[in-house]
């Protein structure tokens, strides 16, 4: 079997949807004066992304439903085998994978020479073991997904792809357990919005792109000079501070300015957002409890990007005053961080003190050591009472309190971290404009 690397699940989706129909390639997207931008006029990849979104949705929403029956079949052998389904993928499908051999592992470098380049085996020899190991493990999941299937009568009833589907409709029953379409929104609603909404969003800021160039190369014409030197002009020229926010001001103003002298129009929009009912639960929180707009952070405390993204979401709440508020949750990822759910007990246990944001902030800023002895130091750093402390981080109930943070967060469809919610509004870039741009929508309503 040829092993491609870069397989993704959008080329699987791709491939699977060939026999959908597909948006015209010369549908409008924008207009200036009277010039249309089409997809012709995009970058070739994100043109192709567009041109097959509507038949990626359909086939990704049939392979959702699919995910799902799998999921249920899982829970059900696992309630079976009393225990968990991750205990019981761990057991027959994670566990004692085989090495692979110098043949194979030579076999896929050479099947994939014209991605790795000249890199040598010996660099990229682990990513290759890593890959070969993984592609057993999915081979594995799959025969024994198909076993557990063949043990249950799994019927179809609406097509998942009607566009009149009610919310009570039903769509599979396994055995004699129905799945209506209001599960099936629930769960992979999000997923389904993030697909279509990434690809929009990289649809809009290459129109965007073909616009500016379009509107400041005549501009630039009507001057008689050239368009780097417009450009300069006004916008580098006008700079004083240098700042990120400064130049984003200028580019924005520019662009208003001459979106209106060349009568542009955008004719695709952003998809509307998803919204969920994401809840605070008991889990702390800084700002006012009623606050018009919350921010749900669901955190792993071992994990960079958390500890970056951290910081930043503090200084933009900050700025919104007593309208916002921000929720920290627990989502440790305990898979690729050793030391991740001891942290969120031990902050847990901080929280009963009263000094959970200020035992976090030594969490972050230390996650190179996040082992017991180190916890009960910060503990002492925070000014906790250490007795309590080492008390309260043996005591279940904190475990529990995170596992259910855990469960809630996979029902949202968190799957990673940092998980960020805006008045259920998942956030998709970790940016400072992006918290601004959903908290102010949010105020808005």
């Amino acid at each position: 079997m040829n092993r491609r690397i870069t397989i993704t699940l959008a080329i699987a989706i791709s491939a699977a949807a060939s026999a959908f129909a597909q948006t015209p390639a010369t549908e409008a997207l924008a207009a200036i004066g009277g010039r249309t931008i089409t997809a012709q006029d995009l970058e070739p990849s994100i043109a192709e992304a567009w041109l097959a979104l509507p038949s990626r949705l359909l086939a990704a929403r049939k392979q959702l439903l699919e995910q799902q029956i799998d999921r249920k079949i899982l829970e059900l052998e696992a309630a079976k085998r009393s225990t968990t389904v991750e205990a019981l993928v761990e057991a027959e499908v994670s566990t004692d994978l085989p090495d692979p051999t110098e043949d194979e592992i030579k076999r896929v470098y050479e099947e994939n020479k014209d991605q790795i380049g000249d890199v040598p085996l010996v660099r990229v020899r682990a990513d290759i073991v890593d890959f070969i190991k993984k592609e057993t493990e999915r081979e594995r999941y799959a025969k024994f997904i198909d076993k557990l299937r063949s043990g249950h009568k799994i019927t179809y009833g609406k097509n998942i792809n009607d566009p009149g589907l009610l919310r009570k409709d039903v769509i599979a029953t396994i055995d004699d357990i129905t799945v209506i379409y209001l599960d099936y929104e629930r769960r992979n609603g999000l997923a389904l919005y993030e697909m279509e909404a990434n690809i929009t969003d990289a649809v809009i800021q290459s129109v965007t792109q073909v616009v500016d160039a379009a509107v400041y190369t005549s501009e630039a014409e009507s001057l008689g000079i050239a368009t780097s030197e417009f450009i300069a002009q006004e916008i580098t020229g006008k700079m004083k501070d240098f700042s990120d926010g400064e130049r984003e001001k200028l580019e924005s103003d520019l662009r208003s300015r001459l979106y209106k002298k060349y009568r542009v129009i955008f004719l695709v929009n952003e998809v509307t957002p998803y919204v969920q009912a994401v809840l605070p639960d008991d889990d702390p929180f800084l700002g006012r409890a009623n606050a018009k707009v919350t921010v749900v952070m669901f955190s792993d405390f071992e994990c960079p990007a958390c500890a970056g993204v951290h910081p930043i979401i503090k200084q933009v709440i900050k700025e919104f005053g007593a309208n916002v508020r921000l929720v920290v949750r627990d989502f440790p990822l305990e898979s690729i961080h050793k030391h991740a759910f001891q942290a969120a007990v031990a902050a847990e246990a901080a929280k009963k003190q009263g000094k959970f944001f200020e035992y976090i902030e030594l969490l972050y800023n230390n996650q190179d050591a996040l082992d017991r002895e180190s916890l009960s130091r910060y503990a002492d750093e925070a000014g906790l009472d250490l007795g309590r402390f080492e008390r309260d981080i043996n005591d279940p109930e904190l475990a529990s309190e995170i596992r259910k943070d855990i469960s809630d967060g996979k029902s949202y469809g968190v799957t990673g971290t940092p998980g960020i919610f805006v008045n259920g509004y998942k956030i998709r870039t970790l940016s400072a404009s992006s918290f601004k741009k959903a908290i102010k929508r949010a105020l808005e309503r």
